[in-house]
């Protein structure tokens, strides 16, 4: 439920769960805002084009009340100049930002110029929570466009974009960071863009540098460094290393923050916040994730975009240029990704099924003008493995029939991941059924050097990049063995967080 403070919110019209803002809000600031959005501790990364509005109401299904989602990062000349990409990307007040059921909610904008940001911010403001920077993105694509992480040598840019919303928006503006080389140079970045004017800091812990088979561990003692030298009022959130409901925890007791974000560790497993002792929700069949999935954007997205008008037109007479726009839109384009990171473990097993979710596409229509046909067959084919794999090896159930899980007292010899539980802690083997939703695990970085994925390179002592040696690869080689593994949630690689 998205909690409104009476006395300074909007006072919104609702109609049918649209939003119609009637009066101008009173801008809150800090710790005040927060608590106004219902103080979230868990929080749904911002990933491009992975975090699209289908993506954010199965991860709320799945996660406590109050979760924070963040939209897909948003290119803010294109939002601001283009009503074809805006309307791809963002579409209030029925779709995004629905106040019943797409609450809390940061739209979060790339970009390089105070102007076009401003215009872009204005155009979402009164359908949003905040309007967030990213300062974060270190991909290619960034570099070119001089935006993301490669804005972070230029902090009088980044003062006049921040502050700019800060000044002329009626919602706050946030920011997501990097840590830089050293913890020092990390707080003095951290403590301009709060004085700027953002309400609330993300710090990922890895830096510019890593990503891709050089993504590694995110360092939090720099997160924690940078919360305990900003005031109490800077509300921080926490991102990388979260693969498991129980890094949470762990991470808040260890550096302090308000609250944790998940980037790949949610595309896997869109339940990793879930808190229930049930151990089916909070590792859910794949099968029945990916049904989830499929019915929201049939009965909550589909119904709300112009394909069944354009289809019941005379073919004669039906726009191609049109129906490109529709297919185009941002909840349809990221359904075959997150098929195959939800699938992960059940893919390579059938490589069958892998084949037909590579060739699928919402523009292979079935019989009746249906865009999700190609995908209900994969999904089709999934759940009869499912059914057979357990026909063949039934769960093991409790009194109650209910799964008893997947963790195991440590033995020697016995498959699955360590993991530390409970309070006190304690750890033990987690070996969680390929069927189900879990965390993807990624070769350490020297692991990646000796397959050739990774090259040696002279990177600045004393940093997080040096402790292993190896900085960005030159290409991706394969995966090669992986008898070594390490957790790698939240990177800016493979899940595109940003």
């Amino acid at each position: 439920m998205h909690v409104v403070d009476a006395s300074a919110p909007e006072a919104a019209a609702q109609h049918d769960g649209a939003s119609e803002p009637v009066t101008k809000r009173r801008k809150l600031q800090g710790r005040e805002f927060y608590e106004s959005i219902g103080s979230p501790r868990t929080v749904v990364a911002p990933m491009v084009e992975q975090s699209e509005l289908a993506w954010r109401l199965l991860s709320r299904r799945h996660s406590p009340p109050n979760t924070l989602c963040y939209t897909p990062m948003l290119h803010s000349r294109l939002f601001a100049n283009s009503p074809i990409y805006r309307t791809q990307s963002f579409q209030p007040p029925h779709l995004d930002g629905n106040v019943t059921s797409d609450r809390p909610v940061f739209v979060q904008f790339c970009s390089n110029d105070p102007k076009d940001l401003l215009a872009a911010a204005k155009e979402c403001q009164d359908h949003c929570d905040a309007v967030d920077l990213n300062l974060g993105c270190p991909q290619g694509i960034a570099k070119k466009g001089h935006y993301g992480a490669f804005l972070q040598e230029h902090w009088g840019l980044i003062r006049s974009l921040i502050s700019t919303l800060h000044e002329n928006l009626d919602v706050p503006v946030t920011a997501k960071i990097r840590i830089l080389e050293t913890k020092e140079k990390s707080l003095e970045y951290a403590k301009m863009v709060v004085d700027a004017g953002a309400q609330v800091l993300t710090v990922h812990g890895r830096t510019r540098e890593q990503k891709g088979h050089n993504t590694g561990l995110a360092d939090w003692s720099y997160i924690k460094y940078i919360r305990d030298n900003l005031p109490r009022e800077v509300v921080m959130f926490a991102n990388g290393n979260i693969l498991w409901q129980e890094d949470v925890e762990r991470c808040i007791a260890e550096t302090g923050v308000d609250g944790v974000m998940s980037a790949e560790g949610n595309l896997y497993n869109p339940a990793v916040f879930e808190t229930s002792s049930d151990w089916d929700k909070r590792f859910p069949r794949m099968d029945i994730i990916g049904r989830e999935y499929l019915d929201i954007i049939r009965h909550q997205i589909l119904p709300h975009l112009p394909l069944t008008e354009l289809l019941s037109r005379e073919p004669s007479k039906r726009s191609r240029k049109l129906l490109n726009e529709v297919f185009k839109d941002s909840n349809l384009t990221p359904i075959k990704s997150h098929l195959f990171k939800l699938w992960h473990t059940l893919l390579p097993r059938h490589l069958e099924v892998r084949n037909a979710v590579g060739r699928a596409s919402t523009r292979h229509m079935g019989p009746d003008g249906d865009p999700l046909f190609e995908y209900e067959q994969c999904l089709a084919q999934v759940e009869k493995i499912i059914a057979e794999e357990l026909e063949r090896n039934p769960e093991e159930v409790d009194a109650e029939g209910r799964w008893v899980g997947p963790d195991r007292e440590l033995e020697e010899g016995e498959e699955g991941i360590e993991v530390e539980v409970g309070n006190p802690p304690r750890k033990v083997r987690r070996c969680v059924p390929w069927y189900r939703c879990q965390p993807y695990y990624r070769a350490l970085p020297e692991i990646a050097k000796a397959n050739g994925a990774l090259k040696e390179k002279a990177v600045k002592e004393n940093t997080p990049a040096a402790t292993s040696g190896v900085v960005r690869k030159a290409e991706d080689d394969g995966d090669g063995p992986e008898h070594k593994k390490m957790k790698v949630d939240d990177s800016c690689g493979d899940g595109k967080c940003c």
